[in-house]
């Protein structure tokens, strides 16, 4: 709670102009932190210290603004963080479980807030049988997930799911026993947003006749502004030459 005053306390004294591009998450405008990341980064470094090695005793709060925070920090490369990952689970299709254990522990200090590997490591342990070990991953993908998946309702852009990487938007879903239909990148006030459109999770293939009308909206300012250090007219700018499209 101490850190969550601190920050509105600090957002109180560095207010300047509105910046149309930008958006609050937990009440907390995302300029704020990166300014409170910028100014102070030992205080984020010693949260992140404190989840790499006191992981349950961290509260909520912190693993909050350390979820967002992390964006803000260096060594945020959120697409290289998922590529990483999904070599983990290669492996695990492969069937050898305790090579992927062995291989996700060198990830887990390199990108601790991840919440898919988590839940690889979860399902690693549980399939050679250390049930005590997968419980303890398994709770930590279940925290570190509960961040983005209250962060908003994603029923439209204003209250869409706020994430840090893209895989965590397939993790909500999956969370939400959903699946993904047809996928989409929309902008809303010059902010990136991937809306899905998605149907309960079935057992059988049947062919849609239909799509479905209901959608999911994730705000993914994170993963591809921060990310990949890009803005709303540089990806217009690249999907024109992507496209061969005319200048307006």
């Amino acid at each position: 709670m101490l850190s969550i005053l601190l920050l509105i306390t600090w957002g109180i004294f560095s207010q300047k102009a509105p910046n149309k591009a930008t958006f609050e998450v937990y009440g907390i405008n995302i300029d704020t932190l990166a300014q409170m990341v910028h100014k102070h980064p030992r205080y984020f470094e010693h949260l992140k210290k404190l989840w790499i090695e006191k992981s349950h005793s961290m509260p909520q709060d912190e693993l909050m603004l350390l979820y967002y925070g992390s964006a803000f920090m260096k060594n945020y490369h959120p697409k290289k963080e998922d590529e990483a990952v999904e070599q983990i689970a290669k492996i695990m299709a492969e069937m050898e479980f305790a090579k992927a254990i062995n291989e996700g522990k060198k990830l887990l200090d390199v990108y601790p807030l991840n919440a898919r590997l988590y839940m690889l490591m979860g399902y690693a342990y549980k399939k050679i049988g250390e049930k005590q070990k997968s419980k303890h991953y398994y709770q930590l993908y279940a925290d570190i997930l509960r961040i983005p998946l209250y962060s908003g309702s994603g029923k439209n852009f204003d209250s869409a799911f706020v994430v840090r990487n893209i895989s965590d938007e397939y993790l909500i879903l999956n969370q939400k026993d959903l699946e993904l239909v047809m996928q989409e990148m929309r902008y809303h006030n010059e902010l990136p947003f991937d809306v899905m459109r998605i149907k309960p999770k079935s057992k059988d293939n049947k062919r849609m006749q239909e799509l479905p009308k209901e959608k999911l909206y994730f705000n993914v300012y994170l993963p591809y502004f921060i990310g990949q250090g890009k803005n709303y007219k540089s990806l217009q700018e690249d999907a024109r030459r992507k496209y061969k499209l005319p200048k307006e």
